[in-house]
């Protein structure tokens, strides 16, 4: 959809329409996600990791409840069809098990990522995924009510595919859902409750100081949630730098965790000279990705391009050499792209999304660990 979207048929007012496009959808996947007693983590492009916490002993209900959460996710999309003649469809991914949550950077701007096997699991059962599709990972499967769902195998793999829940006649959700939520810390309940969430930092500045340190400065300046869609929001000429370090499979949390924070301490430094920002950081396929920025609004520059091939060749020199860090890969690219506001009123964020986004983070993942000084970031510019 992005593709199409960056044609020059839609040079107009093509990312403007993505955006709507996606925010629409993506609503709808929070709403549900936060009404089934979920909560979403992150967001990536047109993607979003949701998270249920519960204690091992409640996992086999919980999956039950996350089941029936994906499939009324993929009916919303069922018989629908957009703008410009767009088939939107969804595939999910479903993992159980424990993970990890790193937190790290600096005195003025923190970051966080979520690590471990079931993150991992996921990313592989949403990879399986075709449209439409609900896969469980191995040891999803293993931990879930298998009397309750009616799965099809995969040839050659341990992960299934969920057809269809089959409760007994006698089964009855509601009840059963209303039990499930008390395992959780903190459910939100129906639609109308969503206003709540939107006003739980009015009431709580303290809390609200110390989730200012995940939001990049200039935009922090300017957030006025009744403006996110136009104030925030706009196609202007960026340029991206992709970082993606890569680990061995075997390295373990507090290990990578270090790194992480090595190199984010650096990348902060060398962007900050150059007026680049961090955008987001997440756990791609093949590694851990820093998404950065130069030309935000506020913080445009002469000579962007040339700053960002700088920091592109000073940040792989540095990560090259960080404990741990098997392989840097950097892509560069520079054009013009939608930055603003992505996500459901009570969960978004502030990011960039365009056809340079996806081709600096496709130069990033052909090129992984070239050490020429003129390709160490592979370059698109236009």
């Amino acid at each position: 959809m992005t593709e199409k979207f960056s044609t020059a048929m839609y040079m107009d007012r093509g990312a403007e329409q993505l955006v709507e496009i996606l925010n629409y959808y993506i609503s709808a996947i929070v709403e549900k996600v936060l009404m089934f007693g979920g909560d979403i983590l992150k967001f990536a492009g047109d993607a979003l990791l949701a998270l249920w916490k519960v204690e091992r002993k409640q996992l086999k209900n919980i999956i039950t409840v996350v089941i029936k959460c994906s499939l009324e996710i993929h009916g919303l999309f069922e018989a629908q069809e957009v703008e410009e003649g767009l088939d939107v469809r969804v595939k999910i991914g479903l993992a159980a098990g424990h993970i990890s949550m790193l937190v790290f950077g600096d005195d003025t701007r923190n970051y966080f990522l979520v690590i471990g096997q079931a993150v991992d699991d996921v990313r592989l059962a949403q990879n399986m995924a075709r449209m439409n599709d609900v896969i469980l990972s191995p040891n999803c499967w293993q931990l879930c009510d298998r009397n309750m769902i009616e799965i099809e195998r995969i040839p050659d793999q341990r992960a299934v595919k969920v057809n269809f829940l089959k409760p007994p006649p006698s089964f009855n959700f509601e009840e059963f859902f209303t039990k499930c939520m008390t395992f959780m810390d903190y459910y939100p309940g129906e639609h109308k409750n969503f206003l709540r969430l939107a006003c739980i930092l009015d009431s709580d500045p303290k809390l609200e100081m110390s989730l200012q340190k995940y939001v990049m400065e200039n935009i922090l300046k300017q957030i006025d949630d009744k403006q996110l869609g136009g104030y925030l929001s706009e196609l202007r000429p960026v340029t991206i730098v992709f970082v993606n370090l890569m680990f061995k499979e075997q390295d373990k949390a507090e290990v990578i965790g270090t790194a992480i924070q090595d190199a984010c301490v650096h990348i902060t430094s060398v962007l900050k000279v150059f007026r680049g920002q961090i955008n987001k950081v997440f756990m791609f396929d093949k590694g851990c990705s820093f998404l950065c920025v130069f030309g935000f609004p506020g913080e445009k520059a002469p000579d962007e391009f040339s700053h960002a091939l700088e920091s592109a060749v000073d940040i792989f020199d540095f990560c090259s050499q960080v404990h741990k860090i098997h392989t840097v890969s950097i892509g560069v690219a520079s054009g013009i792209v939608f930055c603003g506001i992505v996500g459901h009123t009570v969960r978004h964020e502030y990011t960039v999304i365009g056809q340079k986004v996806n081709i600096a983070a496709r130069m990033m993942m052909y090129y992984p660990g070239i050490k020429s000084p003129f390709q160490n970031a592979a370059l698109c510019q236009g």
